[in-house]
């Protein structure tokens, strides 16, 4: 009866085998997944605060630009008012440059003057051809 009963066992467990074993892997995923919920809730949160900080960084760069570009706009306008007070408007025709023609260099006065407001507004100096 001993072998009957190995036997019986056997065949009770070949066809159960598989139906536990599904049993327990479903079991065992949604353990998984309860224990993992956690970590993906973290990783999800550290995310979106690196985007915000990464927005905030972008956003205090483009205030820093804007702001840079006002500076700079607003000392071409000192060294254009600068000129102006000087009688030197004349020559200033680009915001990084004191421009004389090559009649006007010839001049000794003129020149003078125009290299004087050159270095006074901390431009360089250039020569052009005859308009």
């Amino acid at each position: 009866m001993s072998e009957q009963n190995d036997k019986l066992m056997e065949q009770f467990i070949e066809k159960a085998a598989p139906r536990l074993l599904d049993a327990l892997k479903d079991s065992i995923a949604k353990q998984i997944e309860e224990s993992t919920r956690g970590l993906k809730e973290s990783a999800t949160r550290m995310l979106d605060e690196i985007k915000d900080t990464k927005r905030a960084a972008a956003e205090k760069d483009d205030a820093l630009a804007a702001t840079t570009k006002l500076l700079a706009a607003l000392d071409e306008n000192d060294r254009k008012r600068a000129a102006e007070n000087a009688g030197l408007d004349r020559f200033f025709k680009a915001a990084d440059t004191v421009r004389l023609t090559r009649t006007q260099a010839r001049d000794p006065k003129i020149y003078r003057e125009a290299k004087a407001a050159a270095e006074k507004a901390g431009t360089r100096l250039e020569i052009t051809d005859d308009e």
